[in-house]
């Protein structure tokens, strides 16, 4: 199953793989549009509010799920519930749809094609570009009183969804990267306003 990520703006634009991921057919090729930003991680560089798209059938002319971070805030965690983050607690909101031919890269309990945006699936980066060693923490779970704003840990096909991600960052700045599939992703710089 090849999955492609590609950059989405708010205009309509010509549909075209921007990265493939590993699990792609050797022949499968990336193509970039040349509005789209790379950093040197070959992570596309997104904006607050702008969508992101990723394709996981090559049939389709546009991507099979859309999704885009809708703010990025340090959060104060509810005590005495929490357990402290090792760093900053910072809640990604997302906004994130797929279509009915969206098929994700994920096996869970036997059921094909989910996807998650749980903490694991994240990177964060320093303000000097230095990766941190883990933004997943026991805080994804144990931050907040009321769990419902959190995203499911697992989704598929047809599906909307709006809620938060918690990530335990080690710095108050920096960037974040969304990565399921292992080719790169893409990155956000936080705090967002």
């Amino acid at each position: 199953m090849a999955l492609a990520l590609t950059a989405c703006s708010s205009t309509p634009a010509p549909s075209q793989d921007v990265s493939v991921d590993s699990a792609a057919s050797p022949s499968a090729a990336a193509e970039m549009t040349p509005t789209v930003a790379e950093n040197d991680r070959g992570q596309i560089i997104k904006e607050i509010g702008e969508t992101a798209g990723l394709f996981t059938d090559e049939e389709a002319d546009e991507p099979t799920m859309k999704f885009k971070v809708t703010s990025i805030k340090a959060i104060e965690c509810d005590a005495p519930y929490a357990t402290p983050p090792t760093g900053t607690a910072l809640a990604v909101s997302l906004e994130i749809e797929t279509t009915a031919t969206f098929v994700g890269p994920l096996n869970v309990n036997g059921q094909d094609g989910l996807v998650s945006f749980g903490a694991r699936d994240w990177k964060g980066y320093a303000p000097n570009g230095t990766r941190m060693n883990t933004v997943d923490t026991s805080i994804q779970q144990n931050c907040l009183v009321d769990n419902t704003q959190l995203l499911p840990d697992f989704f598929g096909k047809g599906e909307k969804l709006n809620g938060l991600v918690i990530l335990d960052v080690t710095t108050p700045t920096g960037e974040i990267s969304f990565d399921p599939s292992g080719s790169g992703g893409w990155v956000w710089k936080y705090p967002s306003a």
